[in-house]
């Protein structure tokens, strides 16, 4: 699924055969490291050593995101792979996601319920100013994580943070930006909206399950652009059909946890992940991608890179 559009890119595939695919399936990724030159990924999507091992005319990998823990980079090595993380700016386009998916979440939820009231659909946008006042809760402060805070900061909400490193720097640089640092279980219970922002890793996988739901504030929203398995969808789907929970607007990859039965739901909003973001935004990851392979290709200096 080619999902980044740009003439850049269109050049780019005349020269060597780029695969646009953030979310491929395990066998998906096999086929596409045999059959392409440039494969460009999500930083969620697993590299095994067979991977490499079977690459055919694979030259380079580009992931959309950052970290390098389910990356073989051994096996990338030998086989002569370059594997880099797209630069850091891609991190701004990703929290307009973020805010995004609230946004058309508090949106559908509201014309669902008019709808059902008056059989009319009012079409009026969400703003802003209805987030005003209200908590936004951050799980993770990477690039993404800082960047829907600032956003946050914008609609004149509160925010909180829970990060995995609680060292005297970064709480005095979070406490700068006046962020506040809590536990888990304190903001799961305080904050009206709880975005989630970490990679998968085994300390993350499963990170809300049954028990954290239970502790979300009465009504809350969850928004998850987390690259994984982070929240227990079957969980999750009971907490939204209860209504414990207002709704959930989830960056879902195919085939990961039960989106076709949340997808039933009204207060549920599903997307991909580049499709839900405006046309500037797809540009400006577009141009960071493409000039990061022409460098890699060449042997220039790339931003992040891992391999």
């Amino acid at each position: 699924m080619d999902l980044i559009h740009d003439e850049a890119l269109e050049r780019l595939r005349r020269t060597c055969d780029v695969v646009v695919h953030l979310r491929p399936s395990a066998d998906e990724i096999l086929t596409l490291s045999r059959d392409a030159d440039v494969i460009v990924l999500r930083s969620g999507v697993q590299l095994p050593a067979e991977l490499f091992a079977g690459a055919q005319r694979l030259k380079l990998v580009a992931r959309a995101g950052a970290g390098t823990d389910n990356i073989d980079l051994t096996a990338a090595r030998h086989a002569g792979v370059v594997v880099f993380n797209v630069p850091g700016e891609s991190a701004g386009a990703v929290a307009e996601l973020t805010i995004g998916l609230l946004l058309a979440l508090a949106r559908k939820i509201s014309l669902a319920d008019r709808q059902a009231r008056t059989n009319v659909w009012n079409k009026s946008a969400l703003v802003g100013s209805e987030l005003a006042g209200k908590t936004m809760g951050i799980v993770g402060h990477g690039n993404i994580g800082a960047r829907v805070a600032h956003l946050a900061q914008g609609f004149s909400m509160r925010v909180l943070t829970c990060v995995e490193r609680e060292d005297e720097p970064r709480c005095r640089a979070l406490a700068a930006r006046n962020i506040e640092l809590v536990g888990l279980p304190a903001m799961l219970r305080e904050a009206d909206v709880v975005c989630l922002a970490v990679p998968l890793t085994p300390r993350t996988r499963g990170l809300i399950s049954e028990p954290e739901l239970a502790m979300m504030k009465y009504g809350a929203y969850l928004v998850n652009v987390s690259r994984g398995e982070i929240v227990d969808e079957r969980a999750l789907h009971e907490a939204l059909k209860r209504g414990t929970l207002a709704g959930a607007a989830l960056d879902v990859r195919t085939g990961e946890g039960s989106p076709t039965q949340l997808s039933t739901l009204d207060n549920v909003v599903l997307t991909p992940h580049i499709g839900a973001m405006s046309s500037d935004a797809q540009r400006r990851i577009g141009h960071i991608v493409v000039e990061s392979i022409h460098s890699a290709m060449t042997g220039a200096p790339v931003a992040n890179r891992v391999c």
